[in-house]
Parts: structure tokens; sequence; C-alpha cells
């Protein structure tokens, strides 16, 4: 489509040389091309499928009509995208492409979100940078954003596993089940981590561990056929590393093909030194940013 046929928006009194467009203009296959071009050189790439972008907008609630696009002519330079939930915006997905750069092409995304979060009268705009991507964070924090809390991305490869079945009765929860208890949950999500996320991610399982000391908790989890994502472990009471050793190993029990990669879980979790016995590893990190308007 040419750029003469959308509907561009000034962002600054500052002229550019490119336009900022509402990214409910373009076609998915459009915004999957920028977004895999914006990352080529990315310290995490990242690269997605139309579908895997289209599943992205539905999953993480953003709204394409406060999203957009910078264009050229006729070419693509970046985007960014606007998630939102009650008075909250999320900013994600933004890149520009190499031959975008030093052109102010970031800065005129950043403002375009940051504008479009005010005028739908939000609390608090929220974003992810992966940690130690220097320049981004300078950009977040020229716009008022600080810094919350370190979030690890962790992963899991397929590998036997040894099972305590003394002193713990598991019990295998359905997908409504699985909803429940996220609704019961304590911790504080991310974005990606949330309840919202993961009621429209779908594909929810459950287990419920009951051990002989009185300790309980409870493990949700996405199970598709290619791997388990996902995972939200809580302790309702006892100690915190049994708890998720019972669960962690009787999960990978059960799931003993898959592999696991789980996103965003804060640094400061109580479970993740019995993620770590359990195999797994970082995968990357990101830092966790926020404005109140």
């Amino acid at each position: 489509m040419s750029s003469e046929n959308r509907n561009s928006t000034t962002t600054h009194a500052r002229t550019y040389d490119f336009d900022v467009v509402p990214a409910n203009n373009f076609t998915y296959p459009e915004l999957t091309d920028t977004y895999n071009r914006s990352r080529v050189d990315y310290i995490i790439p990242m690269p997605m499928s139309v579908n895997k972008m289209r599943e992205y907008v539905q999953v993480y609630d953003v709204d394409l009509q406060l999203s957009v696009v910078a264009v050229e002519d006729d070419t693509t330079l970046g985007l960014g995208m606007l998630g939102k939930r009650g008075s909250n915006t999320w900013i994600t997905r933004l890149g520009v492409v190499p031959n975008g750069r030093k052109r102010g092409v970031g800065g005129a995304i950043m403002h375009y979100l940051v504008e479009r979060s005010r005028e739908i009268n939000a609390k608090q705009i929220i974003l992810e940078v992966i940690k130690n991507n220097e320049p981004a964070e300078v950009l977040f924090k020229k716009y008022g954003f600080e810094i919350i809390r370190e979030l690890l991305v962790i992963k899991r490869p397929p590998q036997p596993i040894n099972v305590i079945t003394h002193g713990i009765y598991i019990d295998v929860l359905s997908h409504q089940e699985a909803l429940d208890l996220l609704c019961t949950r304590r911790d504080m999500p991310s974005w990606v981590s949330a309840n919202d996320s993961m009621f429209n991610a779908g594909e929810l399982s459950a287990l419920w561990a009951d051990f002989d000391d009185g300790s309980q908790g409870w493990l949700v989890y996405q199970d598709t056929v290619l791997q388990l994502a996902r995972l939200v472990i809580q302790t309702i009471e006892g100690d915190f590393n049994r708890v998720a050793t019972g669960l962690l190993q009787h999960l990978h029990w059960r799931h003993a093909v898959q592999g696991t990669i789980s996103e965003n879980l804060p640094i400061s979790d109580r479970h993740w030194p019995t993620f770590q016995d359990m195999g797994y590893s970082i995968a990357f990190s990101r830092i966790e940013m926020l404005l109140n308007l």
C-alpha cells in the first residue's frame, strides 16, 4: 500500500523526513517483515513468522490502532506496538531497521506510543529491554522510564530426571483448574507472564503437590506439542525448595521428551535456585522499566 493511502500522524513539532502511521493500516506480513528487518543485528534477534506475529498481538492484547509504523515513501523504517490492559499500557516489538537509524525514528516511535498512552488515560507504561542493550535503555530513560527489576528467560533441554515419590502426592489438574489456580497467585507477574497472557495463550495444565510435612504448592504450565512453556510455581505452605523440586521433577518426568522455555521469571524469585538445580539455565535477561503518567 502506498504511503499516501495511509493515515499518518505528526508526533513532534520537529519535522522528520518520514511519517509515523497507525499500525492497523498495515497487513500482518508487512508488520512481520518490518519487525524482522529491525532485528537482523539485534542482541537477541527473535525472528517471527506471520502466524507468530498474529498470535503475539492476540496473546499480549496489542492494540494495532495505538501501535505505530515509521514510513519513508513506500518503505517501512521501524515499528512499535502498544498493549493495553485496564489502566496500563505496554510498549513492545519496538525496533528500527538498520538504514533508518540515527534519524530520530526510535524517538518518534517512542513519543507516539507515550502520547497514545496519555490520550487513553493510562496510569502506567511498562516495557522490557534486553539486558545490556544500552542504547535502548538510554532512550527509555530519556522519556522518564525507571528500572524496576531483572527478568530471566530460562530454558531446559529434554533430559532424564530422577523423581522422588516418597512423602509427596501429585494431582494432575485440568485446564479449568489451572485457570482457577492462576486467580490465586500471589506473585507480581510481568505483562508476558500475567494471567491475561496465560489465559489468552491457552493449552494450560497444572500439577498440585501435597507433602507429608504439610507443605503445599502448585505449578501451572503451557503444554504444546513442541515444548513446555509459561511456568508459574506457587508455594502455599512450607519449604520453597522442596515444593519446587517435587513439582519440577514430576513435570519433567511426565513430559520427558519436551524441552522447556519460560519467560520473565524475576531474578529474585525464591524458586529460581531450584530451577537451576533441575537443569535450567538463563537464555537471556530482560530489564523491566516503568513510567508513571
